[in-house]
C-alpha cells in the first residue's frame, strides 16, 4: 500500500521535528538541563540512581530528547560517572523497547506488515547485523525509540542490536561532556570555545552518518521493486510503512 502525498509529507516532518527537537529545546529553554540538575543534587546520593532511570525512561519512550538528561548528567556527575550512569540508563531503555517489540509484535512483523520493500530492510538488517543498526543509531534524523520499536519488530538478533546501539553513545559523551563544562545551551556558536566545537563535531558526525545510512537504504529499497522503485532518483520514502 502507497502512502497518499500528504501522509509522506507529515510522516517527514515528524520524523523532522523528533530529529530538530534537542536543538529546539536548547534554544527555547537553555536552562531546563539547569533546572534538571539542581533538583536532582538537592536529592543527594539518590541524585544518580534517579537519573539513571529517568534516562532509561527517555531512551524508551522518546517522550523528551534524552541530550537535556545526559547534559544533566554531566553538570551533576562530571564526564566520566556522569557518562557511565547516562549510558547505562541509554542501554537499558534500548533493550527494554526491543524486548517489548519483540516480544507483543514479533521478530518478523516489519517483514509480515511492511510490504516489500520494508521486507527487504529486514532482510538487510538480518544480514548486515549490528553494522547496519550501527549506521541507524549515528544518524540524528532516526528517532531513538521509535527506531528501537522497529527494530525490535525486525529479524536482526539482539547481540547484533545492542552492540550496534553502542554507536549512540559517542554522542551522548559529547552531550555530557558539554553538562561537565558548563555549557549546556541551545545555542551552537556563541562562542570559540571546546564546548563549541564539540557541538559542531556531533552534528558534522551525524550529518555524514544520514548521507551514508541515506545512500544504504536506496539501495536496499531500490533493489525491492527493481526498474521502478526510484522514479526520478528520489528515495522511495513514500513505502516504508506500505
Amino acid at each position: 500500500m502507497t502512502l497518499p502525498p500528504l501522509s509522506r509529507l507529515a510522516g517527514l516532518a515528524l520524523l523532522g521535528g523528533l530529529a530538530a527537537a534537542p536543538l529546539v529545546a536548547g534554544i527555547l529553554a537553555p536552562d531546563a538541563a539547569a533546572r534538571l540538575t539542581a533538583r536532582l543534587a538537592e536529592l543527594g546520593p539518590a541524585g544518580p540512581a534517579i537519573l539513571l532511570v529517568v534516562q532509561a525512561l527517555v531512551a524508551a519512550s522518546g517522550v523528551v530528547p534524552a541530550s537535556g538528561v545526559g547534559i544533566a548528567a554531566g553538570a551533576l556527575l562530571g564526564p566520566v560517572e556522569g557518562f557511565c550512569v547516562a549510558a547505562l540508563g541509554t542501554m537499558t531503555g534500548a533493550l527494554i523497547t526491543f524486548a517489548v517489540a519483540r516480544t507483543v509484535l514479533g521478530a518478523r512483523a516489519l517483514a509480515r506488515f511492511g510490504g516489500r520493500r520494508l521486507a527487504a530492510l529486514d532482510g538487510a538488517l538480518a544480514a548486515e547485523g549490528w553494522r547496519l543498526v550501527c549506521l541507524i543509531r549515528l544518524s540524528p534524523i532516526m528517532p531513538f525509540a521509535p527506531t528501537s520499536l522497529a527494530l525490535g519488530a525486525s529479524t536482526v538478533g539482539l547481540r547484533d542490536y545492542a552492540l550496534g546501539t553502542l554507536a549512540a553513545l559517542p554522542a551522548l559523551f559529547a552531550y555530557v561532556a558539554l553538562g561537565a563544562m558548563g555549557q549546556g545551551g541551545g545555542h551552537l556558536l556563541s562562542g570559540a570555545g571546546p564546548a563549541e566545537w564539540l557541538r559542531l563535531g556531533v552534528l558534522s558526525a551525524g550529518a555524514v552518518a544520514t548521507v551514508l545510512l541515506m545512500l544504504r537504504l536506496r539501495r536496499i529499497l531500490g533493489r525491492a521493486v527493481p526498474g521502478h522503485a526510484l522514479p526520478n532518483g528520489n528515495l522511495p520514502g513514500g513505502d516504508l510503512t506500505a
